[in-house]
């Protein structure tokens, strides 16, 4: 199902009163690292408490403060920090003691982001109750910074809280896990049972995927199942997973799936948890999930993520090769990472010497490696994953991305892709829609298609490596 096709997905709900449900967890401010974050919380806060504008100024009267619905309105569709009597008056209008919120908006004013005061097992966490203590809480360190994924969060927010499954999916370096593990830890307060965290390391380079036994009995160990009761299994262990979280609130972060079959025996996971997973690939067939799909950043957010690594008075010396750094990472975060990250360590190179050394394409991937950070490694695993695949339509598939990254950049149309592939166009359109599925290619409607530029890129350094495949 579509985020956008179901209206309970709506942002912004119809001006009438709904009634709290009493299962639900009252949202806190706890652990919220940025603005962006501590407005998801106050339009979760509004809809909790299921008041409408008109209702909340009233209210708000009553309680001798001033908060005009037309001010409240247009606050709550910001991601800026409101004022502190704007967010005061909120909450006491909503039925709660506002000074968490105050706390917690002035602790953001002063740090302008997250570093310290989030996540399971965080420094800044607060340690738990002498009977939450096997409560397993494994989520890994939020994000540091999370730019322009405010609508993401709120989207992936609302499915968690709605769908047994969802399923967070992207190209290769967009931020999936990023955005998966911060939607985990803004729901936590849903799961007080526990937050249980695998990497199925489906496109780590170099590593096996897990298999599903392997991954159920993970979750088994993380939940105090004893080794030598785990079965091998995967049917028996996944049985034994839905057992022991029937009567349990968890939510399960299953990270970097390789494909269906790798989780398909886990979930749904059964009773009132619930599981994220991130994933390359579409994963559309898991029953009872819904799909959020992350897209490149827009040129601003893109911006600001060099921004935030390079420092402000280096970006606004260079402006021009700021945007233009931007593109040619394709406004991606892992590369925008690795960019930003080379320059750090140069600094004493302007921004125009790295956007000069990418302006060749055959040597571009080159400049996109630090550490133990490769884009082009990251990118070979999913080529690899088709070229190597028994079922012959996805060979198919990666002989057709080597073989359309030699048409001109920008839209790919079905006929020039069937030309180019000298097929029919029923079997060109069912090649490039397993492309789509696998997000190695964006479709922009039936019949249109767009190779992202790093996956252009690398689609013609193996075409060139096997002879242009013609």
């Amino acid at each position: 199902m579509a985020y956008e096709s179901h209206p309970a997905y709506e942002f912004d709900p119809a001006e009438q009163s709904h009634p709290a449900n009493e299962f639900d967890a009252v949202p806190t401010p706890d652990h919220v690292a940025t603005p962006e974050e501590f407005m998801i919380r106050l339009r979760q806060l509004k809809r909790w408490a299921g008041f409408t504008y008109r209702e909340l100024e009233s209210r708000a009267r009553d309680n001798g403060d001033h908060l005009a619905r037309s001010t409240l309105a247009s606050t709550l569709r910001r991601d800026a920090l409101p004022r502190p009597d704007v967010v005061e008056a909120l909450v006491r209008s909503c039925g709660l003691d506002p000074a968490p919120w105050v706390r917690a908006r002035r602790r953001l004013t002063v740090l302008h982001t997250g570093d310290g005061s989030a996540g399971d097992g965080h420094p800044g966490d607060r340690p738990p109750r002498p009977a939450e203590r096997t409560v397993p809480r494994q989520l890994p360190p939020v994000p540091p910074r999370l730019v322009g994924r405010g609508r993401e969060l709120e989207q992936a927010l609302s499915m968690i809280s709605s769908a047994p499954v969802t399923v967070v999916t992207g190209p290769p370096g967009v931020g999936k896990s990023a955005v998966g593990v911060r939607a985990a830890h803004l729901a936590a307060h849903r799961f007080p049972d526990g937050r249980l965290y695998v990497n199925l390391r489906g496109t780590t380079p170099g590593a096996e995927p897990m298999t599903p036994a392997e991954v159920a009995g993970a979750l088994l160990r993380s939940l105090g199942t004893p080794d030598a009761q785990v079965p091998s299994d995967a049917g028996e262990a996944a049985a034994r997973l839905r057992s022991a979280l029937s009567d349990r609130r968890v939510l399960v972060l299953l990270d970097d799936v390789a494909s269906a079959a790798q989780v398909r025996p886990l979930v749904p996971i059964g009773g009132p948890s619930a599981a994220v997973l991130t994933s390359r690939a579409s994963l559309t067939s898991i029953e009872g999930s819904l799909h959020l799909r992350v897209g490149e950043l827009s040129h601003e957010a893109a911006q600001e993520v060099l921004a935030w690594y390079l420092g402000q008075e280096r970006v606004r010396a260079e402006p021009e090769a700021v945007r233009t750094l931007a593109s040619q990472c394709g406004r991606l975060p892992l590369v925008l990472r690795v960019a930003a990250a080379r320059l750090a360590a140069r600094p004493d190179w302007p921004v125009r010497a790295l956007t000069g050394r990418m302006a060749d394409e055959r040597r571009r991937l080159d400049e996109f490696r630090v550490d133990d950070l490769e884009v082009r490694a990251s990118l070979a695993v999913s080529f690899e994953d088709l070229e190597r695949s028994r079922a012959e339509q996805d060979r198919m598939a990666a002989r057709a991305l080597r073989l359309i990254a030699g048409l001109p950049p920008g839209e790919v149309r079905l006929p020039d892709a069937a030309a180019a592939l000298d097929a029919s166009r029923d079997a060109a359109d069912r090649v490039l829609e397993r492309l789509v599925d696998a997000n190695l290619v964006e479709s922009g409607g039936p019949g249109r298609y767009r190779v992202p530029e790093l996956v252009r890129l690398f689609a013609l350094e193996r075409a060139e490596a096997r002879g242009d495949d013609r």
